[in-house]
């Protein structure tokens, strides 16, 4: 699988799990500094997957735990592939529509419990069931998304490889981690749940919106909006979205930005949001991607119950 089959896989797909949370915690003291109060720790590991991502193992009641994505760009509660879908049904999951890398499209169904960390989930209503390949045998077998990370005040800890889950959201940043050399950046979760946080991009001479993300590579940039602004290559993309389209891919060394009044550059990859998602170009909300590579690079820390961006320079 190419490193763009599952990057912007939520621009246009917005169909959400809705849950009946009932926590239950199996709670323990964090030292993290960005959280506060009784958490869970759940340890997360890396797969190459189409691009970097995390992966933490979820309990559906089956005989193995599933390993699920931590996505920072889906619009989703959670959404599995068909095979889980199956696992838990008995039976084939009907196809609603075209959408996903199989045949099968996607179909959506109930999902009566879930567990991570000792937190539990019931009720998880039209969850979205669709594959990332043809024969549906990866790595990852599905993804919790941002209406989760939100709903069980998560934080992602790319330095210490961990999500937190029950983080009490604070109005001000974390002390302890600006004093240890990071800078905080408030994002935002729209009523879409789009995160976005202003970045400054002296290519463009303004700020733009952008997500912080936890998935891929370092730096996703809508092509149209910087084309003829930076030097950029094209690169062979043979794959397609899971909308059906094959939008071009273009590529840069280096690309300067600005978040908080600290300049930075990354590598950026290009490619066109709407022929992507299948939208029109009033659509596009976010302008941009910070991915894994860019959160390791800089030890980041994604503070979803604050709505906070740590990173180092």
């Amino acid at each position: 699988m190419k490193r763009r089959s599952i990057l912007l896989i939520s621009l246009v797909f917005v169909a959400a799990a809705a849950p009946a949370l009932g926590a239950t915690p199996a709670a323990s003291r964090d030292s993290t500094a960005a959280v506060s109060g009784e958490t869970t720790v759940v340890p997360l590991r890396t797969v190459e997957f189409g691009g970097h991502r995390y992966v933490a193992d979820v309990d559906f009641g089956l005989r193995r735990r599933v390993p699920l994505m931590i996505h920072g760009n889906a619009r989703m509660f959670l959404a599995i592939t068909h095979a889980v879908g199956e696992s838990l049904t008995g039976g084939p999951v009907a196809k609603v529509e075209e959408y996903g890398y199989s045949r099968k499209g996607k179909g959506a169904l109930t999902v009566a419990a879930m567990r991570l960390g000792g937190r539990a989930y019931s009720n998880l209503r039209d969850v979205p069931v669709f594959d990332f390949t043809e024969e549906g045998d990866t790595l990852i077998l599905g993804m919790l998304g941002v209406p989760f990370l939100a709903s069980a005040g998560a934080v992602v800890d790319f330095s210490r490889d961990a999500l937190i889950l029950g983080a009490t959201p604070a109005e001000r940043p974390a002390k302890k981690l600006l004093d240890a050399g990071y800078t905080a950046a408030k994002f935002t979760i729209g009523a879409d749940n789009r995160v976005t946080l202003r970045a400054y991009f002296p290519a463009l001479g303004r700020a733009i919106a952008i997500t912080p993300s936890t998935v891929s590579s370092a730096l996703t940039l809508h092509q149209p909006l910087f084309a003829g602004k930076v030097a950029m290559r094209k690169e062979d993309s043979p794959d397609r979205s899971p909308n059906r389209t094959s939008p071009d891919l273009y590529v840069c060394d280096r690309v300067n930005l600005e978040i908080e009044g600290v300049k930075l550059h990354s590598p950026a990859s290009f490619e066109d949001f709407a022929e992507y998602g299948a939208v029109r170009p009033s659509e596009i909300e976010s302008f941009g991607m910070l991915g894994y590579d860019w959160m390791k690079e800089h030890q980041a820390v994604i503070d979803y119950a604050s709505r906070y961006l740590y990173f180092k320079p």
